[in-house]
């Protein structure tokens, strides 16, 4: 709902597609500065503060845009520096809270919890959008953004209620530099992790990016309009929503590092075949199909950095899996737009998804130990 409205507001304020970039830059800089940071503070302090304090934070700040909207004093400016105040509070709270679930539930349960905390965003990515189109219709942007804070304060009263186990709360020493530094040793020391980190990295750099560029293949190559741009990402997040669901089910098995490979390089694949694509009907097929492994192979990449990774290091680990979907994924979407108006979006989309083909298969090949992890 919150980016929905941000966006509507952004644009009814300006006009102009120049400050919705801004807006996403805003939001974009906090994640590749401070998601590595976020992660060594997660194994140092407590993190259901981390998480608490961080929402908080974010509370405040869409009870903010509320009052300026009501008021009719908000500007563009304004947006900006809260985007960029959000992001940073996200850099520090995603790693927290990704790490907490290893502290909640046992090793074998992991992957079925972050399969349900799946179901729920993929939910919410939804069915937020839809509710906040009706809202912003009938109470105004002011009263929705008032909404979202008071659904943020509950994130708030999660944190504080929630019990942890198997570990201290708060430990660590030395600086957090010193802390990242030791984190990146660890990864580079530990090849599974370090194989399998780099190749998600490649894969978010060159794949993600391809649900930013839709809007391109509905106008341009399907002809569909804005219609069928909605079509295709309601497929997408319906196969993504089945895949959460299916990474649930699944819970814990053997093969599972295999099973990971596998769908991401199916999910490299099938984006060469929606680049090929002229038929509506065949891309929202493939759309579907594309959300699903995109979601399946990176909550896996999830699970496994969270089981195999030494619960004194899970933080930092875990920092750089969320730096590479909010941070690199924004720096493919820029590249490959870039690209795309010299050579074509479907031919930059075929090529991106055939390298990710090419780059798992390699980890295939030459990274045993990532086929055998579970």
């Amino acid at each position: 709902m919150q980016m929905v409205t941000l966006g509507w507001l952004v644009y009814d304020l300006t006009g102009s597609s120049f400050y919705l970039g801004l807006v996403g830059l805003a939001r974009a800089i906090p994640a590749l500065v401070f998601t590595l940071v976020g992660g060594a503070a997660a194994d140092r302090y407590n993190r259901r503060l981390i998480v608490g304090v961080a929402n908080g934070i974010v509370t405040l700040c869409a009870f903010i845009l509320g009052i300026l909207c009501l008021t009719h004093s908000v500007s563009v400016w304004h947006i900006i520096a809260i985007a960029f105040i959000t992001g940073t509070a996200f850099a520090f709270e995603v790693p927290s809270r990704q790490a907490l679930i290893s502290s909640i539930v046992g090793a074998k349960d992991v992957s079925g919890a972050l399969g349900l905390m799946a179901v729920a965003f993929n939910t919410a990515q939804i069915a937020g959008p839809a509710l906040a189109a009706v809202l912003i219709e009938v109470i105004g942007e002011g009263p929705v953004f008032i909404a979202n804070g008071f659904a943020y304060s509950a994130v708030v009263l999660a944190a504080v209620a929630m019990h942890t186990k198997g570990r201290p709360e708060a430990r660590g020493s030395g600086s957090i530099l010193g802390n990242i530094l030791d984190g990146l040793r660890y990864i580079r020391r530990t090849p599974e992790l370090c194989w399998l980190v780099i190749s998600m990295a490649i894969l978010s750099f060159l794949a993600r990016p391809f649900t930013q560029l839709t809007p391109a293949f509905a106008r341009d190559v399907l002809e569909v309009g804005a219609a069928g741009l909605g079509a295709l990402n309601s497929a997408a997040g319906a196969g993504a929503l089945a895949g959460a669901v299916l990474t649930a089910m699944l819970g814990s098995y053997r093969g599972r590092g295999l099973a990971l490979m596998l769908s991401a390089a199916g999910f490299g694949l099938l984006l060469v075949a929606f680049g090929l694509s002229t038929s509506f009907a065949l891309s929202l097929v493939l759309s579907g199909a594309i959300g699903l492994l995109s979601a399946f192979s990176g909550i896996n990449t999830n699970t496994m950095l969270q089981t195999h990774a030494e619960a004194r290091m899970r933080g930092r680990v875990i920092s750089l899996h969320g730096l590479t979907m909010m941070g690199v994924v924004p720096l493919g979407v820029m590249l490959e737009g870039a690209l795309g108006s010299v050579v074509g979006v479907p031919m930059v989309v075929v090529v991106a998804g055939a390298a990710s083909a090419l780059v798992v298969a390699a980890t295939i090949v030459a990274a045993p130990k990532v086929r055998a992890m579970a």
